[in-house]
């Protein structure tokens, strides 16, 4: 059994489209999303649409942090700090374009998810079991990813979050950040996402990376008037 996971696609139809030619190419139907799918990025609606695919048979989905913003801006005060008043203007961005329908599903989907493949627990977080808005990769010290993982059951932990890929083992515990499909932030701003192929009673983790045109997405949000436009384009190409 092969097995696709997808984190972090914020809004980018672009690269979530040459993602699921890909997997498809490689022959994979299964996939797990771990959240952050529509915010903070000027395709929502066309994201949603595309992983609701016939081909596809989504294993699991959960919430990521910006999929929480739903909530967090439904009801807000004007006393909002300019971060906020930035986010906030991402919400209604993504608001405008997505269904009432839509918002309910993101709304409802779950913040972690526990399931077995092919007799391998695996435990799926956004950013870490303790926290939604931490993260697990190679910045992040062996005591401190001991601490995160503390209290887990599950032979693999699959997570995000960080935008940044990561494959290691900690306390008989394999993790893996399967890194973003739509903004990678590790210099590299080519697409990723994870591959899990169970062998037996193992899995193999890879992390695969391909390459979209990613000036097809900074026009789309020029077209579009998405908020900030000049600190997106930062952030797709990828900017250091």
């Amino acid at each position: 059994m092969i097995v696709a996971v997808l984190s972090d696609i914020h809004g980018n139809g672009v690269a979530l489209k040459y993602t699921i030619r890909d997997l498809k190419e490689l022959g994979i139907s299964k996939i797990i999303i771990l959240g952050d799918v529509v915010m903070k990025g000027p395709m929502p609606s066309e994201v949603l649409k595309l992983l609701n695919d016939e081909e596809l048979e989504v294993l699991t989905w959960i919430k990521g942090n910006t999929d929480m913003w739903f909530k967090e801006f439904l009801k807000v005060g004007e006393n909002l700090s300019d971060k906020e008043k930035q986010l906030h203007l991402y919400y209604k961005y993504s608001k405008k374009y997505l269904s009432h329908d839509q918002v309910e599903f993101i709304d409802n989907l779950p913040l972690e998810s526990s399931i077995i493949l092919n007799n391998i627990e695996v435990l799926c977080v956004h950013g870490t079991p303790k926290s939604i808005v931490e993260a697990i990769d190679g910045t992040v010290h062996k005591d401190d990813i001991k601490k995160a993982i503390s209290g887990v059951k599950e032979r693999l932990i699959l997570c995000g979050h960080s935008h940044s890929s990561f494959i290691g083992e900690v306390d008989g515990k394999k993790i893996f950040n399967v890194g973003s499909v739509g903004n990678s932030l590790d210099g590299d701003n080519r697409i990723s996402y994870g591959i899990l192929e169970f062998l037996e009673d193992e899995v193999k983790l890879i992390n695969r990376r391909i390459e979209y045109p990613v000036n097809e997405i900074i026009d789309i949000a020029i077209k579009n008037k998405f908020p900030f436009i000049d600190q997106y384009r930062n952030c797709i190409l990828n900017a250091r």
